[in-house]
């Protein structure tokens, strides 16, 4: 289970589609990628079918034109509630990146997976802690969105154990802060290793970060809580430097300013007036208004149901508009504030960029 959560999402998501196609019988449609081998959008018409037999028919797959094919397929995916991340006529260009957006989607709404058990659980070594299992992954995917020459993390927890990966994050954010010609290139030791993750530690400090009870041993040791700590500290460096540098309460003036949010202020990251996901979408509606279909907008603050297809609209539409974010909807629902600052900070450069 440990080297399966090692592996590339592309690669477990290319797992997942070739369990339910042999599922349904359909051996010789397994995939080796998500690009090319899923453009002709069969494989996905029998996962969906594997997800859900009724709502996701597979009469439309016999549509000769494949740009249409492809739009009666995202139909189908509509009908269990999955966003609209991606246009038919993209996904037919089999681009891999493309089409694992709108793959890691339909995973995500539905996985049509059982669920393990306790005793499954232990046997695989699975940690209970779910909500630092998110952060890990949202974390590791902020860092590879830098697009770092030759720093891809697989797993958080044990990539940054030897201090390069932080080294090259930290000189992303801050080109000035790290002393380079202390750093150990060929760090094949513990000692070696000790050095450059002392060198990190201190280039952290000199960006500000709070170090206060942790030490560079923590990051040798991959300490999961206190690399999680550092790590979004560095994350949310990296987003107000890109904002210039503003305050919280800068962010949340502006958020509270946007037409339709009036009724809805907030104080902070994790006011209960954000849970509903109609503040995030009217901030969203601020950058471009003709982007929002209402029709899909629920405004009742208490249907459960509602108020996750809202968090996921909200979410669909903010990367639409180009915003970097990793958060899920039950970020929203959960008022994870570390989610939503970034969420927020995102749209206010976007919406910066159009003044």
């Amino acid at each position: 289970m440990s080297d399966l959560l090692k592996c590339p999402p592309e690669d477990i998501l290319i797992r997942w589609v070739n369990y339910h196609l042999r599922a349904a019988d359909q051996h010789d449609k397994q995939i080796s990628n998500l690009g090319k081998d899923l453009q002709n959008s069969e494989a996905m018409y029998y996962v969906l079918n594997q997800l859900d037999k009724q709502k996701c028919p597979l009469d439309r797959m016999t549509e000769e034109d494949k740009v249409v094919r492809a739009e009666e397929m995202m139909k189908n995916s509509a009908a269990i509630n999955v966003p609209d991340v991606v246009d038919p006529n993209d996904w037919v260009q089999g681009n891999s990146k493309v089409n694992s957006i709108y793959v890691a989607e339909v995973f995500n709404t539905r996985h049509g997976l059982e669920e393990l058990n306790k005793e499954e659980r232990d046997k695989c070594g699975i940690d209970e802690d779910l909500e630092g299992s998110r952060e890990e992954r949202q974390f590791r995917l902020w860092i590879n969105s830098l697009e770092i020459p030759d720093c891809t993390v697989n797993n958080l927890y044990e990539d940054v154990r030897d201090g390069q990966v932080l080294l090259k994050v930290i000189h992303k954010i801050d080109e000035t802060v790290v002393e380079w010609d202390r750093v150990q290139k060929n760090a094949n030791n513990h000692f070696k290793i000790s050095i450059n993750c002392q060198v990190a530690f201190d280039a952290l400090k000199k960006l500000k970060v709070k170090t206060v009870g942790i030490g560079h041993i923590d990051i040798q040791d991959g300490n999961k809580k206190l690399i999680l700590a550092l790590i979004w500290q560095l994350m949310r460096v990296h987003y107000m430097k890109i904002i210039g540098n503003k305050t919280d309460q800068v962010i949340i003036d502006w958020a509270n300013k946007v037409k339709g949010n009036e009724n809805l202020q907030v104080k902070n990251f994790k006011d209960a007036n954000l849970k509903t996901g109609v503040f995030l979408i009217n901030l969203t509606a601020a950058i471009d208004p003709e982007i929002i279909n209402w029709d899909l907008v629920n405004m009742d603050p208490n249907d459960e149901e509602a108020l996750s297809l809202n968090a996921r609209y909200a979410i669909s539409i903010a990367r639409k508009l180009g915003a970097i974010i990793f958060m899920v909807w039950e970020d929203v629902l959960e008022l994870n504030s570390k989610m939503m600052t970034i969420f927020m900070s995102s749209l206010y450069e976007l919406w910066e960029e159009k003044q």
